[in-house]
């Protein structure tokens, strides 16, 4: 391969009014391909860089997630039970208002079935024995 590069580097360094020898030439290529191949190590070098670097934050950031998403479950338990015992005392207090209905309507019953007193006012005597009361 070097005997057909060789010429070819002479020749385009004859175009730019250069004059090489063949061991330059041969060097000057051997020194470019090396540049080529060393910077494509570090361009290589650094994708993998940044590869592991992204990871690395995709790592932290879905571990901060998971336990974001941990308190949020806690919480959220949390405000279940919360809803269910609000739910206890509201069917507790609906069953005790029915209760208190239901004896508001008996002892309203027994007001309507006392029969009407004749004697709305007292008499005299009635009054001195009730200013007596102490």
């Amino acid at each position: 391969m070097m005997g057909v590069v060789v010429p070819i580097v002479m020749r385009l360094a004859g175009f730019a009014g250069i004059k090489l020898s063949p061991f330059a030439a041969g060097a000057l290529f051997a020194g470019v391909l090396a540049l080529l191949a060393g910077g494509g190590a570090i361009a290589g070098g650094l994708h993998l860089y940044n590869a592991g670097e992204r990871n690395a934050d995709a790592r932290c950031e879905a571990a901060t997630v998971t336990a974001q998403n941990a308190q949020l479950q806690a919480r959220l338990a949390e405000k279940d039970r919360q809803l269910d015992a609000v739910n206890a005392l509201q069917q507790r207090d609906a069953g005790r208002a029915a209760a208190a209905e239901k004896q508001i309507e008996a002892n309203q019953g027994k007001i309507d079935a006392t029969p009407a007193n004749p004697n709305k006012c007292f008499d005299r005597d009635m009054s001195r024995r009730v200013r007596n009361v102490r």
